[in-house]
């Protein structure tokens, strides 16, 4: 039991002195001061804030709280939102037309499932292979070849 409390000071510790050392790496001195002075005004009591809300209630005006940015840039950088979310619907929408043509456009010789996968020969009494040629040509050898075989066979 001791054992364990002791793993867990110091687990705690481990995380404390990470927690510091990301802080001092992530942010010079001057910010840090001035975020601990920022987050000391907004510790404060608020009765000058609460008298200003009163008044803007007042008046009609709506009033959420009051809000501190801490962010700051460095030089005239402004944040612009390039593309919409839509690029990535239609990206989605390019592969599936892609595929699409891919698949079942002209050229493919695609032929549905039942006439693919023929179960009526396989149910047959003279069994034959379940998938037929998709070309129309090559169905006509596959038939002479059949043809010629049975009479060898039956001869």
């Amino acid at each position: 039991r001791r054992d364990r409390e002791l793993l867990k000071e110091k687990r705690r510790r481990h995380q404390e002195l990470f927690a510091e050392q990301k802080k001092r790496r992530l942010l010079p001195e001057a910010v840090l001061q001035e975020l601990q002075e920022l987050q000391d005004v907004s510790a404060r009591p608020k009765g000058k804030a609460k008298r200003k809300c009163r008044r803007r209630k007042a008046r009609g005006a709506r009033v959420s709280g009051i809000y501190i940015s801490l962010t700051r840039t460095k030089g005239n950088y402004v944040a612009v939102c390039l593309k919409d979310h839509s690029v990535t619907g239609l990206h989605q929408q390019l592969a599936k037309d892609f595929l699409n043509a891919q698949l079942y456009g002209p050229h493919t010789n695609r032929v549905q499932a039942n006439e693919f996968f023929s179960l009526a020969n396989k149910r047959a009494a003279v069994k034959k292979a379940a998938v037929q040629f998709v070309d129309k040509s090559w169905a006509q050898d596959k038939k002479e070849k059949a043809a010629r075989f049975k009479k060898r066979w039956l001869a």
